[in-house]
C-alpha cells in the first residue's frame, strides 16, 4: 500500500472535501498544483496521463479522480470509455512525486468488482460518513456560541431536519442564518423556516407521499416551500414523473420476484429510501399509478406546447387529486 494513493467515499461532500484538502496539506502539495478530473467527463487515460506527468514548478503534485462511480454498484455509461487495465497498472507503480485521490461520493461500494479489490490492496481507505444527528446538534451550538449566539430548540431541530445529514449543506445554511440576522443572538423557528433552504428531492419525496395519501393540507404546504425556494414548475413535473417511474420499476421487479435488497439495489438507494419506494409501491393500484402518470404527461406535454401557463399546469395537477 502506498502512502500517496487514497480512495475517500462516503456521501459526505463536506468531509470529503476537508479530507481530500487534508491529504494534499500533508502531502506538501499546494492548491495551485492539484488537477481535477471528472470520471463522468473524461476517460481515466486523461487523469492517469496527467499523474504520470512530472511536476514542473515544485517538488510535488496532486490528481482527483472525482466521481469514481466506476467504483459504485451502477454501471459506468457507455460513453465514458474507462480503461480500467490503465488505471490498475498506475495503482500498482505510482508515481512518487505525485499524490492521487480517487473520490467516490456513494454510500456503499461494489466489493465483487476488480477495481475495489485493486484499490484495497493499494490505496489507503477512508470513509466520510455524514455526521450523527446527535454530534450535529452539538456542532451547530458550538459555531453558533463561537458567533456569540444561541438557536432555540425547536428550531434547532427543525434546522437539522432541513439539512439532513449533510455537513457541507448544514454549514452554508448556518453561515445565511448568522449572516441574516446580524446582531441578533437568537435564533427562532421563523427564522428557521424562512432562511433554511430544504433539501429539493426532499420536498418531491414528500410530496409524491402525500399525493399517494392524497393529504390535499400537506400537498399545499410542500408546493408552497417548494414555490419559495423559486423551484420550477417544469422541475417539479418532472421529478415527480421520476419517483412515480421508480414505483413503476419497483413493481416490475416485485413481478419478477426481485427482493427488497434487489430493489435497493437496482436504485443504489439508501435504506430508508428504498423503505418508501417498496411501500408506495406495494400501496398504489396499478391503475391509479397509471391514472397519475397520464395526468403528468398531459401537464408536460401542454406546458411545452404553450397551450397552459407552467405554473397553473402544476397546480392544476395537485388540485386534481
Amino acid at each position: 500500500m502506498n502512502g500517496n494513493l487514497y480512495l475517500l467515499f462516503g456521501t459526505d461532500t463536506y468531509l470529503l472535501k476537508k479530507r481530500t484538502d487534508k491529504c494534499f496539506s500533508d502531502y506538501g502539495v499546494g492548491a495551485e498544483d492539484i488537477e481535477v478530473f471528472d470520471m463522468e467527463e473524461v476517460s481515466v487515460e486523461v487523469a492517469i496521463n496527467a499523474a504520470m506527468t512530472i511536476p514542473f514548478l515544485s517538488e510535488k503534485k496532486g490528481v482527483i479522480l472525482k466521481n469514481c462511480h466506476f467504483l459504485s454498484a451502477t454501471k459506468a455509461p457507455k460513453e465514458a470509455n474507462y480503461s480500467l487495465a490503465y488505471l490498475y497498472r498506475y495503482l500498482r507503480n505510482p508515481n512518487p512525486t505525485t499524490m492521487m485521490i480517487l473520490q467516490a461520493p456513494y454510500e456503499k461500494l461494489d466489493t465483487r468488482k476488480q477495481v475495489y479489490k485493486v484499490c484495497e490492496e493499494t490505496c489507503v481507505f477512508e470513509e466520510c460518513v455524514p455526521v450523527e444527528k446527535m454530534e450535529m446538534y452539538g456542532m451547530i451550538k458550538k459555531i453558533l456560541n463561537q458567533s456569540d449566539k444561541t438557536i432555540e430548540p425547536n428550531a434547532l431541530e427543525e434546522f437539522v431536519n432541513r439539512t439532513k445529514d449533510s455537513t457541507y449543506l448544514a454549514l452554508n445554511e448556518l453561515n445565511k442564518l448568522i449572516a441574516y440576522i446580524g446582531d441578533q443572538k437568537i435564533i427562532d423557528l421563523p427564522t428557521v423556516w424562512k432562511v433554511t433552504t430544504r433539501d429539493v428531492e426532499d420536498n418531491i419525496y414528500e410530496l409524491v407521499n402525500a399525493i399517494l395519501a392524497k393529504d390535499t393540507r400537506s400537498i399545499t404546504n410542500i408546493y408552497r416551500d417548494l414555490a419559495e425556494v423559486n423551484t420550477e414548475p417544469t422541475i417539479i413535473i418532472k421529478m415527480v414523473a421520476d419517483k412515480f417511474q421508480e414505483i413503476l420499476y419497483t413493481k416490475e421487479l416485485f413481478r419478477t420476484n426481485r427482493t427488497y435488497d434487489d430493489v435497493m439495489r437496482y436504485f443504489n438507494a439508501s435504506k430508508g429510501r428504498t423503505y418508501y419506494i417498496v411501500k408506495n409501491a406495494r400501496e398504489i393500484s396499478d391503475e391509479l399509478l397509471k391514472k397519475y402518470m397520464e395526468a403528468l404527461e398531459e401537464v408536460d406535454y401542454r406546458i411545452k406546447s404553450g397551450t397552459i401557463d407552467k405554473k397553473i399546469g402544476v397546480e392544476l395537477f395537485l388540485l386534481g387529486i
